[in-house]
């Protein structure tokens, strides 16, 4: 089977498997490039010609041309998927559960805010119109729950609880995450600022809206985070630097691997493991200094 037709029936196939717009669309560029490498330099212009041999020149390509591994791998698992779909359906390829070769990754070290720059980026939202309290809202959720920013997007109306409020995370897998007193007071000034600004007007179901009553994207929350944290160098100013001191505090609060990875959807605590990479030696002796084993006798 041409390689093309191959593509069109795989990204099907995963549209009705209900992967995101954007994960479809990732997947597609990721398999494009490897295409165009598999094409004009191999010559290969079928799924049968596929092969281990084809992964490995690409990686080879890749890591000549300075990509980083992480980035490498998210191409590679775009490729492994494919050509496992190819396989099972008889169109050529190879078995990747027997053989498929990754690009080794060094032990990331992911810094992440202080808790003085928080305590900065939420005190920049100091005024009482709309969006300085909706800010201040999206800030304390990200910081206080650890959610994604594509989920804290999706949140509706409905997902808010007295105590909790309902996630849908990636893969569609749901999730709560718990509303602590300090964010249930900031979503609580914003449910009346909100219910002040847009009085009369039509909005969208979702709950964090922008000043016109829709949904925010992405973008939007990127950039609140961006503004709120000006000034901050050193590190990555983003919503999922938030999600890094979500994780980072829990852990020198005490709070137990296992419900750090569930409260952050992470599917193993493998995944959870990186965020704590940057903790420093002095966080880990006050952390166990709290603890003694044998007075816990």
């Amino acid at each position: 089977m041409k390689i093309e037709h191959a593509l069109k029936e795989y990204l099907l196939e995963i549209e009705v498997r209900r992967y995101t717009p954007r994960t479809i669309r990732s997947y597609r560029n990721n398999l494009n490039l490897f295409f165009r490498f598999a094409t004009e330099r191999l010559g290969i212009e079928n799924v049968d010609e596929i092969t281990l041999g084809t992964v490995k020149a690409y990686t080879k390509f890749l890591v000549g041309a300075g990509k980083a591994s992480a980035y490498i791998n998210s191409i590679l698992k775009t490729v492994k998927s494919f050509t496992q779909y190819c396989y099972d359906e008889g169109y050529g390829g190879f078995n990747t559960k027997l053989a498929f070769k990754w690009c080794k990754v060094e032990k990331p070290v992911i810094l992440t805010f202080t808790p003085e720059h928080v305590k900065k980026m939420l005190a920049s939202c100091n005024g009482y119109d709309f969006l300085s309290i909706r800010d201040r809202a999206i800030l304390s959720t990200l910081f206080e729950t650890g959610i994604r920013c594509l989920e804290l997007c999706s949140i509706q109306k409905e997902d808010i609880h007295d105590d909790y409020i309902l996630i849908n995370g990636k893969n569609h897998k749901q999730r709560v995450v718990p509303i602590t007193p300090v964010l249930a007071k900031a979503l609580m000034k914003y449910d009346m600022a909100a219910a002040k600004y847009f009085d009369l007007k039509n909005t969208d179901d979702f709950y964090f809206l922008s000043f016109h009553g829709r949904q925010l994207t992405n973008c939007a929350v990127e950039h609140i985070v961006k503004r709120h944290g000006d000034g901050i160098e050193g590190i990555r100013v983003s919503p999922h630097t938030c999600r890094h001191f979500f994780a980072q505090r829990h852990v020198q609060m005490g709070t137990d691997l296992y419900t750090i990875s569930r409260l952050l959807g992470h599917e193993n605590v493998k995944i959870t493991q990186t965020y704590l990479n940057s903790l420093r030696d002095e966080d880990i002796i006050n952390i166990a200094k709290q603890k003694s084993v044998l007075l816990s006798l």
